[in-house]
């Protein structure tokens, strides 16, 4: 019986072997490719050559000039902004604001300031997950004297106090990303406005530059200024032309 059972047993045993064999000799399937995965603790994509439009709204204070400064009351402050990133270090801002300081134990009187602003910020550090910079700029800015809603008269020259007066500010900013395209931030200024004017105003708000504190929170959306444009090549479309005769 055992006998019998030998040419089973090689039959069994040779096809065993055939098959380790033959697995080993075949080819494995191709892998299918792996998506890269981002590493741990990527950031969103960089806003380079990104633009932006923003607004804040926060609060002012008059300082320095008594004749502004005197009893004045922190009152709202507006602004809207258009911002533009030469680099992920730089970047150029160009404002519009308005705000206004009511006085105290004097009625309905404001000092009522509107600016329109040019400048440029750098990132000092990116600490805490959020980028830190200072800037500094100029701007022209207006500002109106009144006294319920009508612009006050120096009683020598009876001229109204306002004016249109250059100026210069510094500021420093912090902005935190909150999606791809938005981001939130927050700003102090401190404004220095050239407006010492004693010729037209003798009586008051003329013998000295008046300058302001501002603090603001607001939000900024930013797009790209190249999405959607197709840049088009000049492309040489000459058509060269081989005879096909010998020695031509």
């Amino acid at each position: 019986m055992r006998r019998a059972h030998l040419p089973l047993l090689a039959f069994v045993w040779g096809c065993w072997g055939a098959g380790a064999v033959g697995a080993q000799d075949a080819p494995l399937p191709p892998s299918e490719p792996r998506a890269e995965q981002p590493p741990s603790g990527s950031v969103l994509q960089s806003l380079k050559d990104f633009g932006a439009f923003g607004a804040n709204m926060g609060g002012m204070l008059f300082v320095g000039d008594p004749d502004a400064s005197g009893g004045a009351l922190i009152r709202p402050s507006l602004q809207g902004s258009f911002r533009y990133r030469f680099s992920d270090d730089w970047v150029g801002v160009g404002d519009f604001g308005f705000g206004w300081n009511a006085y105290d134990g004097k009625g309905d009187t404001v000092l009522a300031v509107t600016s329109g602003s040019l400048g440029v910020y750098r990132r000092l550090s990116r600490a805490l997950g959020l980028d830190w910079r200072m800037g500094a700029g100029a701007g022209l800015y207006r500002w109106n004297y009144k006294f319920e809603g009508k612009s006050v008269r120096d009683p020598e020259t009876q001229l109204r106090y306002q004016s249109i007066d250059p100026g210069v500010f510094v500021g420093c900013e912090v902005e935190r990303r909150l999606t791809a395209y938005v981001t939130l931030l927050a700003t102090g200024q401190f404004h220095y406005l050239l407006s010492a004017n004693e010729d037209d105003f003798p009586s008051m708000h003329g013998g000295g530059n008046d300058a302001f504190v501002a603090m603001r929170v607001g939000v900024s959306y930013h797009f790209s200024p190249y999405q959607g444009i197709l840049w088009e090549r000049k492309i040489d479309r000459t058509i060269k032309l081989k005879s096909g005769r010998a020695g031509l």
